[in-house]
């Protein structure tokens, strides 16, 4: 069912959207009056915006410099030469070849020093060997961070003709016990000129800023504080990029661009009014199919199906509708199954004690009285009796077996032995109601399944089948291979079901036959299911039914490689 009108508008489209016409309209205006007097605020506004993606980049391109010597330290913490060093194994002395790695590692330019500390922080070594370097004297003043379990110390701006610098420091543990420190001294400069990009000498430069009192240029030297025109978010804890107004080479904006702006605002005016009218009428023949779909749900129809060619969201909003009115549809079903099997499942339990042990009883005695009958016509009527019985225990079983299903035990089977084996089993019922089986199929052919799960599967169908079957008809059995699945298919050319049968075929108890039970197919859907399969019907009046069972296909080959 399809739901499509545009013939009336929701009042709460255009009040939203008047709304937000107004909303854009009034800070249009405030923005058009204040430029003339705030032209310089604007200027540094529309500079802001302009940094704020370049200081975004730069602050990735830093994080990720961190980063990368982050796991340069843990890489080395997790050295087994390393270990070895802490615990005492090598008397003091670090191994040739961690000396070598960290060697090759301190040849980067970024790199300073990589050293190895106890846990009171005591170098023990350093490398590369000459450069050993005392404490700064305001060491203990100097910023102290934690980021992703390293220390970060720093930054040491460059003093008495040495380098700026910056260290990181990271525990080393065995066995979740804390035996040293591995740190590196870093370059200040290879951090800050990666901000380098962002300078414009004549206009503005960038800083790098730590805890508001630290800052420094591009090239790592100390810088004073100045204008702030933008700044990123922090980097690491405690760390930002901060462009600082330079030298002001830029003039007022001319008075005809104040008019240019004036004018645009004006055209801005119109556009968003006639874009108002434009989207309330949209908008309105978008968002009615999904208000009445949604009250039709309300009612408990979930036949509605909004169309879906709406475009951005809209179109998403629609999609996500009939999402979900096939999920809350099946959600429901399922529920309501769930409630019946359960509600099935107490009742077979007290039928099969209610009933079933009288019946044995009764039947025991009917098969004593029938043994020491002398009468002929009173032993047909016990073996009536008999046979009666035993029908009231199938349909015992056959409820049980819908209400409380058996755990497939999965093993390989050739289905076109099973189908033979099917069709000897019916061939007395086909012979005497004159209709012809013919199994055909794959003799390689097989799927891993419960033997008396698709047992009963094809025997619960071919049954169905004969029994919709006229004299002279034919029941058609076939095996066949189809993209990775088993297809086994059940034939007939009876009286065949109206769509309104089709439909209700898998209802527990629904049944066309007087003597039916109404299980056998929701049984048998139950068990493919379980099987890994699918069950699919067609059927056509005055033609016949076919069924369709799909199960995985068992690869012989594909287990003989893994073998």
């Amino acid at each position: 069912m399809k739901l499509w009108s545009s013939e009336h508008r929701l009042s709460v489209v255009r009040r939203y959207l008047l709304g937000s016409l107004v909303a854009a309209l009034i800070p249009l205006a405030l923005v058009a009056g204040l430029y003339d007097r705030y032209s310089a605020d604007l200027l540094d506004n529309i500079t802001t915006n302009r940094f704020d993606f370049e200081l975004n980049e730069t602050s990735a391109k830093v994080v990720n410099f961190v980063e990368v010597q982050i796991n340069l330290l843990k890489n080395i913490a997790n050295l087994p030469d390393t270990t070895v060093f802490f615990t005492g194994d090598a008397d003091g002395e670090i191994s040739q070849l961690l000396e070598d790695l960290l060697l090759l590692e301190t040849e980067s330019p970024d790199i300073y020093a990589i050293e190895l500390a106890d846990l009171d922080g005591n170098v023990l070594q350093t490398i590369p060997r000459t450069d050993v370097h005392t404490r700064p004297s305001n060491h203990n003043i100097l910023p102290l961070i934690f980021y992703e379990g390293v220390e970060i110390l720093g930054p040491v701006l460059p003093e008495q003709g040495l380098p700026g610098w910056y260290s990181m420091r990271i525990p080393v543990f065995v066995d979740q016990q804390k035996i040293g420190f591995i740190g590196l001294r870093a370059r200040l400069a290879s951090l800050t000129e990666l901000a380098s990009p962002l300078l414009d000498i004549n206009a503005y430069e960038p800083h790098v800023v730590v805890f508001d009192r630290i800052h420094v240029t591009t090239v790592g030297t100390q810088a004073a504080p100045g204008k702030v025109i933008a700044q990123s978010g922090h980097m690491i804890p405690g760390w930002k990029i901060r462009m600082v107004q330079g030298r002001d080479i830029y003039q007022a904006p001319k008075t005809n661009i104040r008019y240019l702006l004036l004018v645009a605002a004006v055209l801005s005016a119109i556009g968003l009014i006639f874009l108002f009218l434009q989207m309330s009428e949209r908008l309105t023949r978008y968002l009615k199919p999904l208000s009445l779909g949604a009250r039709e749900i309300a009612n408990g129809n979930f036949s509605v199906e909004i169309p879906e060619d709406a475009p951005g969201e809209l179109g998403m909003l629609a999609r996500s509708y009939n999402r979900m009115r096939d999920q809350l549809s099946t959600l429901i079903d399922s529920r309501v199954d769930v409630e019946r099997r359960a509600a099935l499942g107490n009742m077979a339990a007290g039928i099969a004690h209610e009933i079933r042990n009288p019946l044995t009883t009764v039947s025991t005695a009917v098969h004593g009285l029938k043994r020491s009958e002398p009468n002929s016509e009173r032993r047909i009527m016990l073996e009536t009796i008999s046979s009666e019985i035993l029908r009231v225990d199938q349909k015992i079983q056959e409820l049980l077996d819908y209400a409380r299903p058996r755990f497939p035990e999965l093993q390989v089977l050739l289905l076109v032995p099973m189908l033979k084996s099917i069709e000897t089993l019916i061939a007395s019922t086909a012979h005497a109601a004159g209709i012809t089986v013919n199994v055909v199929g794959d003799s390689s052919l097989s799927v891993k399944a419960d033997e008396a799960h698709l047992r009963q599967i094809l025997l619960n169908l071919t049954l169905n089948a004969l029994q919709a079957t006229p004299v002279g008809g034919h029941v058609n059995l076939r095996a066949y291979r189809d993209e990775g699945h088993a297809i086994l298919i059940v034939a007939d050319d009876g009286r065949g079901m109206s769509q309104k049968e089709l439909s209700k075929i898998l209802r527990p108890f629904y049944t066309t036959r007087e003597d039916g039970s109404g299980l056998g197919l929701s049984v048998t859907k139950q068990l493919v299911e379980a099987n890994g399969g699918q069950i699919e019907f067609e059927s056509e009046q005055g033609v016949g039914t076919t069924i369709s069972v799909s199960l995985p296909v068992h690869d012989h080959q594909g287990e003989r490689g893994r073998c």
